[in-house]
């Protein structure tokens, strides 16, 4: 099974619809290290974030992305992060699924 790529971001800086978006208990997988958290779900992301206060907490193993990575908000404002720059390759399981 291969691992998915998440890309960092501080979850606390996306504008998210709370209308339509909801969140889920998920586990990630990290080179056998299990870390439980919250994923956001139907935010409008065209990729999946993983929050760097959760990678920094759990001391998950990242890499440096090949080409930077704008994060543009829902309401069309840069993010104040700016680029991303890192990613995790990581398994996401939901209750007994799992996806790459």
């Amino acid at each position: 099974m291969q691992k998915s790529e998440v890309v960092l971001e501080s979850c606390n800086n996306i504008a998210c619809n709370k209308t339509t978006s909801f969140k889920i208990p998920v586990t990630l997988w990290v080179y056998g290290k299990k870390v439980q958290t919250e994923a956001l779900v139907d935010s409008g992301a065209t990729t999946n974030f993983v929050d760097r206060v959760v990678v920094e907490n759990n001391n998950l193993v990242t890499y440096k992305l090949a080409n930077l990575y704008y994060v543009i908000n829902m309401d069309g404002t840069p993010n104040k992060t700016g680029y991303i720059t890192e990613y995790v390759q990581a398994y996401v399981e939901i209750g007994s699924h799992r996806t790459t």
